[in-house]
């Protein structure tokens, strides 16, 4: 039994580098069970136990009387353990901010260095969008900060590195009790959208140092009010719909 699964866990680990080295894609179909079989020397219940170990980690789909699928990776099934930390508060909001700092200013940098013209011109349309948000509804506008946590998933986009993206999009995923906290101090919209400002300001010019000062600040200046604040209580002026 023993060497059993030592035989399907090296198997696994074979074939999960295969995928993370990119021989197999999003949608490519893994050799059959007949094939490693024959290939690897192994049996069938090793081959059997390789993928449901890969299918368990969110790496394959299998697929009844069709094989074996690659998955496509995403925050959805690398993030989950992040997302309970996030949601039921298992780190402080200081570590968690903490964290966001290093990580999200080395997307602004990477950002200001790798984004194309095209990429720069999508991050202002959707600054311009917020900026007509709150004109238009004014502060205490949820909707108005699930906006701006886009814009965070949008930078990381930018750095051209999925594990940035991965982890804003698991935050931005499960980030609404902050969002909430946010939406109360109805004088930060004004101070959020004016990094935005300064932010594509720099990634247009190429700064690299600025862009990455500017997101630093931003969440250090956003995290202290989320450390600061009281426990959520109703709030008439909070805007729960997300109406245009």
């Amino acid at each position: 039994m023993s060497s059993r699964i030592t035989t399907s866990l090296k198997l696994q680990r074979k074939i999960e580098a295969e995928i993370f080295s990119r021989k197999y894609l999003s949608g490519d179909r893994l050799p059959s069970e007949r094939d490693i079989m024959r290939k690897e020397q192994v049996g069938r219940s090793t081959v059997r136990e390789a993928y449901r170990s890969l299918r368990q980690k969110g790496l394959v789909d299998i697929r009844p009387g069709g094989g074996a699928f690659v998955r496509e990776i995403d925050s959805a099934n690398v993030g989950d353990t992040l997302a309970d930390l996030i949601r039921h508060r298992g780190v402080s909001v200081r570590h968690l901010q903490e964290f966001r700092e290093a990580v999200e200013s080395r997307c602004a940098a990477y950002a200001a260095e790798r984004a194309t013209r095209a990429q720069k011109d999508h991050l202002k349309k959707l600054i311009d969008q917020m900026e007509i948000r709150f004109r238009s509804h004014g502060p205490g506008d949820l909707h108005l900060y699930k906006m701006e946590l886009n814009l965070h998933t949008q930078l990381a986009k930018f750095s051209a590195n999925p594990m940035f993206e991965w982890f804003t999009a698991t935050f931005e995923k499960n980030a609404d009790s902050f969002s909430r906290i946010l939406a109360r101090q109805t004088g930060k919209s004004e101070e959020a959208l004016e990094d935005w400002r300064h932010l594509i300001e720099a990634l247009y010019k190429n700064e690299v140092t600025r862009a990455a000062t500017i997101i630093r600040s931003h969440i250090f200046r956003f995290g202290r009010i989320l450390e600061n604040a009281e426990p959520l209580k109703p709030n008439p002026n909070i805007q729960e719909k997300d109406n245009p």
